[in-house]
């Protein structure tokens, strides 16, 4: 049986290449002048001669066996435009015992002996590639440019005469803007997706179709009816919402290959391109934040309720100093309020073999240390951005120099592919010298193809080399630290977004007492111990319970009395808490104990004793904290007494637990 097999490519040039229905007539033709009838037809209309994967094509292999004896093409273009793959092609066809015959390139498996079949099934191939890559020279040029027209991600729309801007919908930028700010806060993808979906927020999809069905187009894009991770991830990815505009984000090396992501010193990148929907400290603090929990494996802010008060603001930032768990927030219900505390969740989980202390550590005091410190910091922050004027080059320019290596390599391997090309060009010369000229026509494309690489790669390593390193960045976020310290200071407490711009991590020992890191380097500049600290705030409340009972002038003192009075200055000490002090009172021997219980304890020391202990006490203090500067000067507190040791434990200390 004789079988003819007809292929058109959407590629092809149609001045060029026949039709199928031409392709079937010259077929029928040059079998007619030989006595042969076609018996069945086997055709691929627009699919590409590159691939082999094709219905008709894959169908004629498979009949190979049973019924076709003989297969008629018109040029072995139509058979294929891969090199390699069609010369084991017709191997196969004569393993086969089958015959082949290929009507305008002469070629007949039964007789011919063409020794250019090489050369014509690799101009073949060269047609392909040249087609690609033109096509994708077309589209590198746009890209490069800017002007390449693309579709816009969630949040904006393509306006203008050519559909050349991108303007913000503002609805859908409010969405972004809410993820953004639930990933700072330490919500997750999957918390995050989930409750987009139960607040029926549209998703990407769902509004690209409202706009599809606006414009009259209908299209079968799959609509997602529910959020998910990667949705979410991408619009956390993706600084198209900071005003960057990026092209050729993708690309593929070979014809019909898959497309592979391009790095992103590699992409065509134009910033201030649109206006932005998030601003850039936020995008920045959410690609660290990121990084950083994929390092800690974080997963989430358990228990949390989306919208509702963030219940542990220092979750991402807060380990135990002996053996480096997280601390994991708890709530205790007291009779005046709930109190939240941290606890190392080793201890909390596996008990005292794991880790022998809770390291418990107050919410609320962590906050006060943590205030304390920053408003310390606040000076020599400002003068370490007056003082900023050295780059550092180091990292930058090791990054240089690697690039600089590996574009090396890369030239050195390319010309090491021209050395072996001109060796096989003279050999195939010498061993055809009947197409000598043809061989050298074949081999030079290639070779001006090479040597052009070569040169491309060389004019990109000059200029690597001539890059100065330089990290303009270091600066403008010193500025940002300095705004959020102000604003932390003024309002008196921080919030999650805070704490991950300011805090590199917080280490609780077991006494409860918090080792701060701050970013920036701010840690080296100023000298914070959290137990000088404990000890400088207890004794100054010591020193105003002495000077309260001094006031006293109804010869008797009370746990409620000093416990209002201490509220009202701020101190907002209740009556459990207040006993400590009073213990220290009657140790010093300023109060004592009475049974009557509406004048609990009495005062036993005159007021002109009362002022000469006040005057003795502040007088033989030790200083416990300095306030450093950038330039190395310490300011002292006005009074720093150090009655209290130093090592106590702070639930002790300041709450008279």
């Amino acid at each position: 049986m004789n079988a003819g097999y007809v292929r058109l490519s959407r590629d092809d040039d149609k001045r060029n290449y026949s039709s199928i229905e031409n392709q079937k007539l010259i077929i029928t033709q040059y079998a007619a002048e030989r006595n042969l009838v076609v018996d069945r037809w086997y055709e691929d209309d627009g699919v590409s001669g590159y691939i082999f994967d094709r219905p008709g094509f894959k169908q004629l292999m498979e009949d190979l066996d049973k019924d076709i004896d003989t297969v008629l093409v018109k040029d072995f273009s139509r058979l294929g435009r891969h090199n390699a793959k069609i010369l084991l092609l017709l191997d196969e066809f004569q393993e086969r015992g089958k015959h082949l015959i290929v009507v305008d390139d002469h070629y007949d498996s039964e007789i011919s002996e063409d020794d250019t079949i090489g050369i014509t099934t690799w101009f073949n191939e060269r047609y392909v590639k040249d087609t690609s890559k033109k096509i994708r020279h077309a589209l590198g040029a746009k890209q490069k440019e800017g002007t390449l027209i693309t579709q816009p991600p969630f949040g904006y729309r393509r306006t203008g005469k050519k559909k050349e801007n991108f303007e913000i919908v503002q609805k859908e930028a409010e969405y972004i803007r809410l993820i953004y700010d639930l990933y700072i806060q330490g919500c997750g993808y999957r918390k995050i997706s989930t409750y987009l979906t139960q607040q029926g927020v549209p998703t990407p999809s769902m509004i690209r179709r409202e706009r599809e069905l606006e414009e009259g187009r209908n299209t079968n894009r799959h609509v997602a009816a529910a959020w998910s991770d990667g949705m979410v991830k991408e619009i956390l990815d993706n600084d198209f919402y900071i005003g960057i505009f990026r092209l050729r984000k993708r690309a593929r090396n070979t014809v019909h290959g898959k497309d592979k992501r391009v790095p992103k010193e590699e992409q065509y990148m134009f910033e201030d391109h649109h206006p932005p929907i998030i601003d850039k400290m936020t995008y920045d603090l959410v690609q660290e934040l990121k990084e950083k929990r994929t390092k800690s494996r974080y997963k989430g802010s358990h228990g949390q309720w989306i919208g509702s008060e963030i219940p542990s603001p220092f979750g991402s930032c807060l380990y135990c100093k002996d053996c480096g768990s997280k601390l994991t927030a708890i709530q205790r219900q007291t009779s005046a309020k709930v109190r939240k505390y941290y606890i190392c969740s080793t201890y909390n989980t596996k008990g005292k073999r794991y880790c022998t202390k809770a390291h418990l550590m107050e919410e609320q005091k962590l906050m006060d240390d943590v205030v304390r410190y920053i408003r310390m910091c606040r000076n020599a922050l400002c003068e370490v951005i007056a003082a900023y004027d050295i780059k550092d080059f180091a990292a930058e320019q090791k990054t240089v120099e690697e690039k600089c290596a590996s574009i090396q390599a890369e030239i050195d391997g390319v010309k090491h592919q021209l050395r072996t090309l001109f060796s096989q060009k003279i050999k195939d010369i010498s061993s055809n010298p009947d197409n000598e000229v043809l061989i050298k026509e074949s081999y030079d494309s290639i070779q001006q193809e090479l040597t052009a690489r070569v040169h491309v790669l060389e004019v990109k390593y000059d200029e690597l080399k001539c890059t100065e390193p330089d990290n303009p960045n270091v600066k403008e976020k010193l500025r940002t630290a300095l705004e959020v310290v102000d604003n932390i200071i003024k309002k008196g407490t921080l919030n999650r977004k805070d704490i991950e711009i300011l805090i590199e991590g917080i280490e609780v020992d077991e006494n409860g007492l918090p080792e701060i890191e701050l970013k920036y380097g701010l840690s080296r500049l100023v000298h914070y111990s959290p137990a000088e600290e404990l000890n400088r705030s207890e004794n100054e409340i010591v020193l105003t319970v002495m000077r309260l009972i001094r006031d006293d002038d109804r010869g008797f003192t009370s746990a409620k009395y000093l416990s209002r009075k201490l509220t009202d200055m701020g101190y907002c000490k209740s009556k459990k808490s207040v006993l400590p002090y009073v213990t220290t009172m009657i140790e010093k021997g300023i109060v004592e104990p009475c049974e009557n219980k509406l004048k609990p304890y009495t005062i036993i020391k005159t007021k002109a004793e009362l002022e000469e202990m006040i005057a003795d006490f502040c007088e033989s203090c030790e200083p416990c904290r300095t306030e450093g500067t950038a330039d190395g000067h310490e300011v002292r507190d006005k009074y720093t007494p150090n009655l209290h040791d130093t090592n106590a434990d702070r639930r002790y200390a300041r709450d008279g637990i």
